[in-house]
């Protein structure tokens, strides 16, 4: 009977020393421990950097709140063997066990994110918002965005760099190296300069450098595109007749006020490459890199006679089109006359709103 009870109690201690164990290796792997607050059941991004360590994933997990278990999480670490996390962005969705997440990141198991190109004016810009959203520093990227054997594979220098890029929306690794971001970008030129448009650059008779550059001024010209189209045409007529372009975006582009509503007679007196009052032609380089459809009002542009336009009187962002100086000065007229009873009643009702204001607060002390 003794020997019984000596066997049912090693037994029992087993039982329970593996249950322990199987409890403890459970916490360690299988147990939900990173973004396991119930009050906050929704997926985290971790970003982790080419030289980070373990100690530098945990402490990001523990100052964001991320991580249960410090402790488990390191003995995790210490079981797998795994030296090093990969750089990347990661997923953390919620209740996530250690050793899911230690294999993701030992493996390189991330997620592409987002690479978006917008309005940008200079190349170094470029380089600046394109890393905001990587690993990278701006830096590298410039360097390559400025290499003179990329630009003059276009036909471009430093100062018509801008001319490398269209817009574009596409995914990559957060730690994708310089070459891969340039790759990213010449695909997105590549697949907008497809054959149907190559073949419309090649009837206009402008390299793609100054159908960039062209369609950065109609740009800030107007918001809709027949317009557009229609003030290509007369910037075309006026570089056909060897006319300045006179364009108030390039003035400017060349105060640098990118604020500037009204361009005045000061503006446009600047000396730059850039302000088409002063240099005849086309200027050196884009004031913006252009949207896809503004590149496109270009390369359909309405062929007409016009050499002059003037936003309409109805404020509609819209324009008047006239062959004649004569014509010109009339649609000019018009819309400076708007102009100035807008300002007329704009301030009218600004005194009328800051009486009835007065006259509230007045009351108010009563």
């Amino acid at each position: 009977m003794k020997k019984k009870i000596i066997i049912i109690s090693v037994v029992l201690v087993l039982l329970a020393v593996c249950a322990a164990v199987g409890y403890y290796a459970y916490r360690v792997f299988m147990a939900a421990n990173i973004n396991a607050n119930p009050e906050s059941p929704t997926y985290k991004y971790l970003y982790v950097r080419a030289d980070d360590t373990w100690d530098d994933v945990i402490e990001q997990l523990d100052t964001n709140g991320w991580i249960s278990s410090i402790d488990d999480l390191k003995m995790c670490i210490k079981y797998l063997e795994k030296e090093v996390p990969q750089c990347g962005k990661y997923d953390l969705e919620p209740n996530l066990p250690n050793r899911v997440f230690v294999n993701r990141l030992a493996y390189g198991l991330s997620n592409k994110g987002k690479l978006q190109l917008k309005l940008t004016r200079y190349t170094p810009v470029v380089a600046k918002k394109l890393s905001d959203q990587l690993a990278i520093d701006s830096a590298s990227l410039a360097d390559v965005f400025l290499a003179d054997t990329l630009l003059q594979k276009y036909g471009l220098d430093q100062e018509s760099s801008l001319a490398l890029f269209v817009r574009f929306d596409t995914t990559i690794q957060w730690c994708a190296s310089a070459k891969e971001v340039e790759a990213c970008v010449l695909d997105a030129r590549h697949r907008f300069w497809n054959e149907e448009r190559l073949e419309k650059a090649k009837k206009l008779g402008l390299s793609l450098k100054d159908i960039h550059i062209l369609a950065s001024i109609v740009e800030e010209e107007s918001n809709d595109y027949e317009d557009r189209r229609k003030i290509a045409g007369v910037y075309l007529n006026r570089l056909r007749i060897k006319m300045p372009l006179q364009a108030d975006p390039t003035a400017r582009f060349a105060v640098g006020d990118f604020t500037l509503n009204r361009i005045l007679k000061k503006h446009i007196q600047i000396k730059s490459p850039y302000n088409t009052y002063v240099c005849p032609g086309l200027p050196p380089g884009p004031i913006r890199i252009p949207t896809n459809n503004s590149i496109d009002a270009v390369l359909n542009y309405v062929s007409h006679n016009y050499i002059y336009f003037c936003a309409k009187a109805d404020f509609s962002g819209t324009h008047n089109f006239a062959v004649t100086y004569t014509e010109h000065l009339r649609n000019a007229r018009a819309y400076q006359k708007a102009i100035t009873i807008w300002i007329r009643e704009k301030k009218a009702r600004e005194k009328a709103e800051a009486e009835a204001k007065a006259k509230a607060e007045a009351e108010k002390v009563r």
